[in-house]
């Protein structure tokens, strides 16, 4: 075990003269490491007795406050091997200081050891200062744990996402779904069928719930009033005690209606599920949902064809494992930015994202069949057609790609995800553009262990690109079409076609692929690949990942010609090589991790890399390269570390193939993983194109033997190259830092692997769980930003970020990332969502990190953001704006719409003359009036006059009024109303003759309620000379509400005394126009003399 240093940042808060420069909340050492958190499943040497503890700490997880455990969870050692928790709950801010006693965790005994007591203190601002001392030395590589709690910026009671998963009663069983390969996130509430349900308080049976440990509350579920509480979840171990295993704490809450919520997380037991328990089925009661937008997606044209959501999800490919979605509508498929299908197959262990693999039970349409129906089924483990879901509806378009309208799949089928899989069609042809593949291992008749080695290959490990030709030592060879006997090919599930070679006239064909395991031939089916046969007898490949530790098997052609190779002058058109476009040693990705080093005794597995091209090896900024000879166990970062089985070669050598072995059980080659190639550059280094070890913990080890601690950081310099093939000279600028443009609030740093800018120490982050994100919003258009450097330390640089369209990407200025979408020529894939009290364009920044750097690769980042623009809000404008209009004016907090509503009197009848100055209005005089919308968009949305009526004092809500429009009709009992259009546009237009209420008042007052209505809808506009009733209450196209008043309208004096029409009545309004939900504007302007 070799001794290390944490390295502690002290802090001192100068306040006001109030508070004591003693007081510990005020002055403390900040303690931010990664490893400590509770929910890190994973040893390290970590040991808490080799530090030198002095003082009072603050803990934080990843710049996040964090605090330390209250509980115990299994086989969790937060850096070290035994995890530190406090015996006992936090104290509250007037305990003061108090000393708590300190448990450790060792395995999945809680409480084995007994430490050392240490003081706590509550502070203001909900965090907790700590006086850790050294733990007792007698406790074997102890840790101080800490655990972190998200902020909780809205009710969880209003803000979960359902949970409908029968499969996970305890009444069922069967299955294995675990619930750490979830993409855990947020509040959860649980449903049976549709009615409530909760977990389970009791101890349930290994193989319950579907899954082989089964997750149950340790603890009574709480009260209303006592808000949301921290609760302990137990397993027991197969057929051991109830609460052997201790995952991962949860948070509660109980809610009003008689439900609770749950944040799940990740377990931290292999392979586990929460429990809920059917003796809590309950019936849903309606309560009322504060903030919560309830609203449907709304579409501009019913043709699919030009009206689908693009569904872009990297997790639904059929090569994919695990994950969680739930979604409907018309939908087209795209991978990575490519078009896509959903498969029409089904193979063994298929995903999609999920843990039920839902699939096409049928061929797809072609363009004339129109709209038809398939049948859907899902996979289960290795059985293809175990589930039978809803039938979804499909059709082809022109451009060769499909689009389906998905509904909710049956909620008694564990995770379903819909397949995707990529649809393209090659460019080139492939039998003059492939690669050759000539390997002798994946021979038939090569058994996997031998002379007590373990030499199994798993071609999922291989980053497959493209088509490929098998050869075996030179000679024409092709993939079997018959069983092969397990554990040949060299590897422990061989894989060979289900079914004959196509023929030329063929062209491309798809076809099954299956693998030989111990109980049958084809008991698992692998990913189908695409094959094509080529003129002189041979055939092309493309190549995928299997689903399991396969490899593709290699048997030599049955031919009547003796050909080998063909001389490349034999070929039309020429074969395209597989040889690198860019030299390796000037396009490589930099590797410096110091715990690869020889010296170093880290527990880390390459495995979880996702490996993409060259590296070269650095540590501590000093070039090396990688072991060349057996290297010690337990050492390089992991356990069976990883060497050269070779000599490196020479810069004459060019390209070449070298084993790699793996030292384990004092056998030097005990595990032989995937082979890499390496490349000796000028300049006396290496570069290598690592793939993904074939099992756990193996990792790449580093030579450092060679280091000289003096000398000056290597950085690479301004090389420039000639290819004497292509007599071409290329300047290649490798100073990482030159292009970059970092702003001052940013430096220029690496992590990961990869260079970019860093926020400086200095920097502030106002918003760093959302990378300061800004937001402006103008009618259907917004412009965002967040902060380059906090995207950065995260893992996501600038140029991985687009919007749901991969098209939008982001543009980077001072430091920040800025995008931009509209409804003309930058959509960008915004939805437009509405209901009856908001229309919300929606939108987000999606982000997949770099595959460098020894991180988990599988995350990806999801800012959703929206546009809203509410119709619940008041506004009151009692000054005069403006003489000739009313005019609404929404202006909206950051994330909302800004937009306005006129109302405006013109002289004629074509509204071409608004009044000006001051007008001279008669009885009987006809008055036009016009009520427009602005800054909203005209192709997507109406204005609807819902009522219009004069009162003759400036109050709408006075009791005493002339009705002019009625529910989106003229009045009947006014022939002078003239509606001249009404929901057709963004302007509405009616006119009527001036009148009096009495002949002691000259003032009249007008007011409109108008609401905002979606033409997609079609019921925007009403049909008053229909005779039938204008609906009641408002249904889904109806956004938003605005109530407006123009006047005084003030007759003439030298008319006072003219007749008044009969047919004006003064009616007390029982009903007022509007509702209790409308935007009321008050507004005052224009008087007519």
């Amino acid at each position: 075990m070799y001794h290390h240093w944490i390295v502690l940042f002290y802090i001192i808060f100068f306040s006001d003269p109030t508070t004591s420069s003693s007081d510990p909340c005020y002055n403390y050492n900040t303690l931010d490491e990664y490893w400590r958190d509770i929910r890190q499943y994973q040893y390290y040497d970590h040991d808490d007795t080799l530090v030198e503890w002095s003082g009072w700490y603050r803990l934080y997880l990843n710049g996040e406050s964090a605090q330390m455990s209250e509980l115990c969870v299994s086989y969790v050692g937060c850096g070290g091997y035994t995890g530190l928790y406090l015996n006992g709950s936090h104290p509250t801010l007037e305990d003061g200081v108090v000393s708590l006693e300190v448990l450790g965790t060792y395995g999945h005994q809680c409480g084995t050891y007994r430490s050392t007591s240490i003081q706590v203190k509550a502070c203001p601002g909900d965090y907790y200062v700590y006086k850790l001392v050294k733990p007792d030395v007698s406790i074997y590589i102890p840790s101080y744990c800490a655990v972190t709690f998200q902020s909780i910026s809205s009710d969880p009671c209003y803000n979960y996402e359902s949970l409908d998963h029968p499969w996970r009663a305890n009444n069922e069983s069967g299955g294995y779904f675990c619930d750490e390969s979830f993409s855990w996130n947020g509040w959860y509430r649980l449903f049976y069928y549709g009615m409530n349900i909760q977990m389970s308080e009791t101890c349930i049976s290994s193989y319950s719930c579907n899954t082989e440990l089964s997750l149950w509350l340790n603890g009574p579920h709480p009260q209303i009033e006592d808000g949301v509480v921290i609760r302990e979840v137990c397993c027991g171990y197969y057929w051991s005690s109830c609460c052997d295993f201790k995952s991962s704490p949860i948070r509660v809450k109980a809610c009003p209606g008689n439900y609770y919520v749950y944040e799940l997380v990740n377990p931290q037991t292999w392979c586990s599920g929460y429990c809920t328990d059917v003796s809590t089925i309950s019936q849903v009661v309606s309560t009322v949902r504060p903030d919560i937008i309830s609203g449907y997606s709304t579409t501009f044209n019913y043709d699919p064809c030009n009206n689908y959501n693009i569904l872009d999800n990297y997790w639904r490919s059929t090569l994919n494992y695990w994950s969680m979605y739930e979604w409907d509508g018309w939908h087209r498929l795209f991978i990575k930015g490519s078009s896509a299908q959903m498969p029409e197959w089904c193979a063994t262990y298929m995903s999609c994202g999920g843990y039920s693999a839902l699939y096409l039970g049928g061929s797809h349409p072609q363009l004339e069949d129109g709209v038809v129906t398939r049948e859907i089924y899902g996979s289960r483990y290795d059985q293809c057609s175990y589930y039978r879901s809803e039938p979804i509806q499909v059709k082809a378009f022109p451009g060769n790609y499909y689009v389906y309208k998905f509904i909710r799949p049956a909620v008694s089928i564990p995770a379903p995800v819909y397949c995707a899989v990529p649809f393209t069609t090659p460019s080139d042809d492939p039998c003059y553009n492939d690669t050759s593949l000539d390997e002798p291992r994946r021979a038939t008749d090569n058994y996997y262990y031998n002379n007590n080695y373990h030499h199994a290959r798993c071609d999922y490990n291989v980053e497959w690109k493209g088509w490929y030709r098998l050869f075996y030592n030179g000679q024409n060879a092709q993939m079997p079409e018959s069983c092969v006997h397990q554990g040949m090919c060299g590897t422990e599930f061989p894989l060979w076609l289900d079914g004959p070679h196509p023929q030329l006239e063929d062209g491309v064909v798809t076809c099954q692929v299956c693998a030989s395991i111990w109980s049958g031939c084809c008991d698992y089916k692998s990913h189908p690949i695409r094959v094509k046969a080529c003129p002189g007898n041979y055939y092309v490949y493309e190549f995928v990942k299997p689903f399991f530790c396969g490899a593709y098997c290699s048997i030599a052609s049955v031919s009547t010609t003796s050909e080998t190779i063909p001389p490349i002058d034999s070929i039309t058109p020429p074969i395209i090589t597989s040889a690198p476009h860019v030299d390796p040693c000037y396009n490589y990705n930099v590797l410096d991790n110091p715990w690869r080093s020889h010296h170093s005794s880290q527990i880390m597995c390459d495995t979880w890399v996702s490996w993409n091209g060259w590296y070269r090896l650095f540590i501590q900024g000093q070039s090396v390269q990688m072991q060349d000879t057996c290297v010690e166990e337990y050492s390089c970062g992991t356990n069976a570390p990883l060497w050269l089985n070779g000599e490196h070669p020479a810069v004459e050598d060019g390209v070449v193939t070298r084993d790699v072995c793996s030292h384990w059980d004092n056998n030097c080659c005990y595990f032989q993983s995937n082979p890499i190639k390496v490349k000796a550059c000028p300049g006396d280094y290496y570069v290598y194109e690592f793939v993904s070890p074939t099992t756990c913990n193996l990792a790449y080890c580093a030579d450092a033997r060679n280091i000289n601690a003096t000398s000056i950081t290597v950085m690479p310099e301004t090389t420039i190259t000639t290819e004497t093939t292509i007599k071409t000279t290329t300047t290649v600028n490798r100073n990482p830092c030159s292009e970059l443009n970092c702003s001052e609030d940013e430096r220029c740093g690496m992590k990961n692997g990869v260079y970019d800018c860093l926020c400086n120490d200095d920097q502030p982050r106002p918003q760093p769980d959302s990378f300061d994100f800004s937001e402006t919003c103008e009618s259907s258009s917004g412009s965002l930003s967040v902060s380059r450097c906090q995207l950065f330390e995260a893992g996501f640089p600038a140029d991985v970020l687009h919007l749901n369209d991969p098209s939008c990407k982001g543009m980077v200025r001072n430091g920040r990332v800025e995008f931009h979408f509209d409804n003309d020529e930058h959509v960008c894939g915004t939805n437009l969502v509405a209901n009856g009290t908001h229309f919300i364009y929606n939108n987000f920044i999606l982000g997949t990190p770099r595959s460098e750097g020894l991180i988990s690769r599988k995350k990806i980042l999801k800012l959703s953001f929206s546009c809203v623009y509410p119709q619940t809000q008041t506004l009151s404008m009692n000054m005069a704006i403006n003489p000739l209009e009313s005019i609404v004016h929404e202006t909206l907090p950051a994330g909302e719409g800004r937009y306005q509503v006129r109302m405006t009197p013109y002289e004629d009848d074509e509204f071409t003359q608004p009044f000006t100055g001051k007008v001279d209005a008669e009885l009987d005089q006809k008055m036009n009036v016009e009520v427009r919308v602005e800054g909203v968009d005209s192709h997507q949305f109406a204005l609807v006059m819902d009522t219009c009526w004069a009162t003759p004092v400036n109050d709408p809500d006075y009791s005493l009024r002339w009705d002019l429009i009625v529910t989106e009709c003229p009045n009947p009992n006014d022939h002078t109303v003239e509606l001249l259009q009404n929901g057709v546009s963004t302007s509405s237009r009616f006119s009527f003759r001036m009148f009096i209420f009495t002949a002691n008042s000259t003032k009249l007052y007008l007011h409109c309620a108008v609401h905002i209505c979606l033409l997609s809808s079609n019921i925007c506009s009403s049909d008053c000379n229909s005779g039938h009733q204008r609906r009641e209450g408002r249904s889904l196209d109806f956004h938003d509400s605005a109530s407006l008043s123009i006047g005084p309208l003030t007759m003439s004096e030298g008319i006072t005394d003219k007749w008044v029409p009969e047919q004006v009545k003064v009616s007390e309004a029982s009903c007022l126009c509007g509702s209790p939900m409308r935007l009321l504007v008050l507004m005052s302007a224009l008087t007519l003399f």
